[in-house]
């Protein structure tokens, strides 16, 4: 496809353009720099490569036959598949066409266009990092072409590198539960900051925050390295280990720790065990842009247990004005002070 022909057609018919000589056609060495060199240029091109690569996994599916099978049940297997897809374009071993656009074409990107996809930027990417980002309240889960699943929570960025030797996966910022699929050829590395996560078929949670990180492994194993825990020495991390890390090093390893508790947000799910409530509230901060602000000392450092949508800041604050002499008031901005009033001076 030329630059000029670009100028003319629209992204999502370049991308189904390029789906019919990759995917049908024994692309040349050319096609295949072309290809890359195009899909590069823009995210953009990424999204639309992916939203024909997923509408044609989801009609390709062996109970569904396509085009006989009513739009409707396309559209609910196309939104059937997983959120997010890393998928690798195929670029080898097909039979010969003509390089140009199919009938089906116009068919799939109908079908494209009136699903809405969750899909991101995939293997594509070629020589550079694919960046994974969420915005405050939002989670995406994103499968990699090895297999592993990523689950990113609020406000939470990560960058992919797969290659044939590696899997890395840097943390940014924010939380990500990591579900590696094994290949022991092929180490699986989260780095954190100076530290680097190994893990090779397990499931463990990071939680990076601006003055430590949480590691909690879930199943399996993780071995953490590297110059961030400066010198001290950590075994193996197996289930139900958490360990805390900041700017001096690990701290204690802690074993058994409640796994529901550190992973209640994979369901949108707040879970606190005799939690001060000033470490709840920045946990709501986290994931709505309506603000918490406790101003009272005796408040702050109060404890309470129970379990919360993260999402349901009113139900939340609902139970700290039943606090007996709790007051809650506006921010001005949609969020809301938490104050107590002061104790009555008794009169002389």
């Amino acid at each position: 496809m030329t630059r000029e022909n670009e100028e003319f057609t629209s992204i999502p018919e370049q991308a189904a353009h390029w789906w019919v000589v990759l995917r049908h056609g024994e692309a040349s060495g050319n096609e295949k720099r072309e290809f890359a060199e195009w899909v590069t240029r823009a995210p953009e091109r990424v999204e639309a490569s992916l939203r024909v690569a997923r509408v044609h996994a989801a009609v390709s599916r062996a109970d569904v036959r396509w085009p006989s099978t009513p739009a409707e049940e396309l559209i609910r297997a196309a939104r059937a598949a997983p959120e997010d897809t890393v998928l690798p374009m195929p670029l080898r071993a097909m039979p010969k066409v003509e390089p140009k656009r199919s009938r089906a074409v116009p068919i799939a990107l109908g079908l494209a266009a009136s699903v809405v996809l969750a899909v991101c930027v995939g293997w594509f990417a070629l020589t550079r990092p694919v960046q994974f980002q969420t915005k405050v309240g939002e989670q995406r889960s994103i499968l990699l072409a090895d297999g592993s699943r990523i689950t990113l929570n609020t406000a939470s960025k990560i960058e992919v590198r797969l290659s044939a030797e590696r899997r890395v996966i840097e943390l940014v910022q924010g939380q990500a539960l990591f579900e590696v699929a094994q290949d022991p050829k092929r180490p699986f590395d989260v780095q954190v900051g100076d530290v680097t996560a190994r893990a090779v078929g397990t499931q463990f949670d990071v939680d990076r925050r601006a003055t430590h990180t949480v590691v909690t492994i879930v199943e399996g194993r993780v071995l953490l390295e590297g110059a961030g825990l400066h010198g001290q020495h950590l075994p193996l991390l197996t289930e139900a280990d958490q360990v805390v890390l900041n700017k001096v090093g690990p701290g204690k390893l802690q074993h058994g720790v409640n796994l529901t508790e550190a992973t209640a947000w994979t369901q949108r799910q707040l879970v606190f065990y005799h939690r001060p409530l000033s470490e709840i509230a920045e946990e709501f901060n986290r994931y709505n842009v309506e603000r918490i602000e406790i101003r009272s000392p005796a408040l702050r450092i109060r404890e309470m247990t129970g379990t919360f949508r993260s999402n349901d800041v009113t139900s939340f604050v609902a139970v700290l004005a039943g606090i007996p002499g709790t007051r809650v008031s506006s921010d001005g901005a949609g969020g809301y002070i938490v104050d107590m009033d002061a104790p009555a001076v008794p009169s002389k």
